[in-house]
């Protein structure tokens, strides 16, 4: 009886000490992952590999059917959710902090682009973390055709994976060496994506009218959503775009939006001359 709850428990709890019994000598055959370099990279003394592991697997390795998947890893998706949320929160008190002249407007601007795709892939890159990332031939193909999402995903778990590994002091130090000790306002600038920010500017500025965003379509499970925006001027659509979140769906669409300013100059919305 008490095995049969053993084997049941690591169905739910894959890194119990049982299965990683002499694991550390398989971990260059298993994993491939070259823990002295990778703790170079990112200036960090592992104490516990398993969140690593965890941090650089893709949810494509996890399908290969040679893998020796009787280890029992996971997907890095866990720990990127625990990471984005560490990485939120380790900005914004850094925004806070030293920022003390900057409005809520310009520290939530700042913060969106500190934390966005774009960004963090960027900060992989730097320090080479495709190198070391679990993915399947056609994942990793992706990555070096420039499909940043994994690259990304994979810099929010690294971030979650070393928050578990030993606190918050030492994912805010990560952080601080990674990308605060460089920070300037030119360099946050190359990575702004507020396209909806943009769009609203150029709305405004030549005609009477805002833009008014509308969900057309929500589709997967409640865990996994994915959201359809349209963008409309004078109920005139002028972008579709597709996101995880309302909000990247928004961005998308206004991103769109931004490619078809023709359109707008065709619809005669130019805004009113005051009277004189």
């Amino acid at each position: 009886m008490l095995e049969i709850l053993k084997k049941n428990l690591r169905k739910f709890f894959p890194f119990t000490k049982e299965s990683f019994t002499g694991i550390d000598s398989k971990y260059n055959s298993i994993f491939q992952i070259d823990f002295e370099n990778l703790q170079k990279a990112i200036h960090y003394k592992i104490i516990d590999k398993r969140y690593f592991i965890t941090a650089l697997t893709h949810r494509s390795f996890l399908k290969i059917k040679s893998n020796p998947m009787k280890i029992g890893i996971i997907s890095n998706e866990r720990l990127e959710f625990l990471g984005d949320a560490v990485l939120d929160l380790i900005v914004a008190e850094y925004l806070y902090k030293n920022f003390p002249l900057n409005e809520e407007g310009d520290l939530t601007k700042f913060r969106s682009i500190l934390v966005n795709k774009r960004f963090l892939a960027e900060r992989a890159k730097n320090i080479n973390l495709g190198d070391f990332i679990l993915a399947s031939f056609t994942a990793k193909k992706s990555i070096e055709e420039g499909y940043d999402t994994i690259l990304s995903d994979a810099y929010e778990s690294l971030i979650g994976a070393i928050f578990m590994d030993s606190g918050y002091d030492s994912a805010k130090e990560f952080l601080n060496e990674e990308i605060f000790k460089k920070l300037d306002v030119k360099w946050l600038n190359q990575f702004d994506e507020n396209h909806k920010s943009k769009f609203l500017e150029y709305v405004q500025a030549h005609t009477d009218f805002i833009p008014e965003y509308s969900i057309i379509k929500e589709e997967g499970p409640e865990h996994n959503k994915l959201f359809t925006v349209e963008v409309f001027v004078n109920k005139r659509s002028l972008g579709i775009g597709k996101g995880k979140s309302k909000k990247q769906a928004e961005q998308e669409a206004a991103k769109n939006a931004l490619k078809h300013l023709d359109v707008l100059e065709k619809m005669g919305l130019t805004k009113n001359k005051p009277v004189s």
